[in-house]
């Protein structure tokens, strides 16, 4: 078989197989990890661990739906909009989030992660 650069064609693909599979695994992972946090906000249990901002991006839930408790209204932020540390928790997108009704002076607090914006 030729080879490139002294690898052969069947170690490339072999490669990129391997690659892909470590994709495929680094999406399920983050994507269970959002599904546990979303159902521990739902039945409004304490949070423990909140998923990074790779996790949220890596799983395409990047839409964090955050809700006014003073007004009772419900906000999206989206999280591919402004760079932020990837190693970085969820949570530091929660103070940028300002309710409209309320001029910023309202308690906001986090509902869950999306793949799509509310309606």
């Amino acid at each position: 078989m030729p080879e490139r650069n002294g690898v052969s064609r069947i170690q490339i693909i072999r490669d990129k197989f391997a690659a892909m599979a470590r994709a495929d695994e680094a999406v399920a992972d983050s994507t269970l990890t959002v599904e546990r946090f979303n159902e521990r906000l739902a039945v409004k249990k304490t949070v423990w661990a909140w998923p990074t901002i790779a996790a949220a991006l890596v799983s395409k839930h990047h839409w964090l739906v955050v809700a006014c408790d003073t007004c009772g209204l419900v906000l999206d932020l989206d999280l591919r909009v402004k760079p932020r540390d990837p190693e970085a928790s969820i949570r530091v997108a929660l103070p940028e989030v300002r309710c409209p009704r309320c001029n910023g002076h309202g308690r906001t607090r986090m509902m869950k992660l999306s793949p799509y914006p509310s309606i």
